[in-house]
């Protein structure tokens, strides 16, 4: 029976990484490059904040799904580093995710709100925009760990 449902696992969690690397690279270099060149900023900015939540979602849900493969994989095995490893990197991308979609998304907006109301008013406070600064990089800095997450888990399924 071990034999039938093996690749099966394999297979979804290939499908898992495969639709969590896509949905990166999709996004930071296809979809946002578009959006930034041919939306002004505010349509733009109505586009991402519909878009990040769903973006997050799926990442979660990915991750989730690999959690759920990785269990499968070591119940029909016995658990080995490579599952361990594999676990262990699925666990950060889902706290990664998770993080992106709440607090940072919603503090991010609410700052972005914030600065876009004194922009209005012709006065920028410069240590808010210092900080939304920081929230954007840091979510910069979150996905490139996702992607690279993803790119482990590739070389790292090969192991089991």
């Amino acid at each position: 029976m071990s034999l039938l449902i093996e690749p099966v696992i394999q297979y979804l969690h290939a499908l898992a990484v495969a639709i969590l690397l896509g949905k990166v690279v999709l996004l930071s270099f296809v979809v946002a490059p578009i959006l930034a060149k041919n939306l002004e900023r505010e349509p733009f900015g109505k586009v991402v904040r519909k878009l990040f939540p769903a973006y997050y979602g799926l990442g979660m849900a990915t991750a989730a799904a690999g959690l759920l493969c990785i269990t499968a994989l070591a119940i029909v095995h016995k658990i080995g580093p490579a599952l361990l490893v594999a676990a262990a990197i699925w666990l950060g991308i889902l706290a990664a995710e998770s993080y992106c979609r709440s607090p940072l998304t919603p503090q991010s907006n609410a700052m972005r709100d914030r600065l876009k109301e004194q922009e209005q008013r012709g006065t920028v406070d410069p240590e808010l925009q210092a900080a939304w600064g920081r929230l954007h990089q840091r979510s910069i800095y979150l996905n490139s760990i996702v992607l690279f997450g993803g790119l482990c888990l590739l070389g790292v399924a090969r192991q089991f």
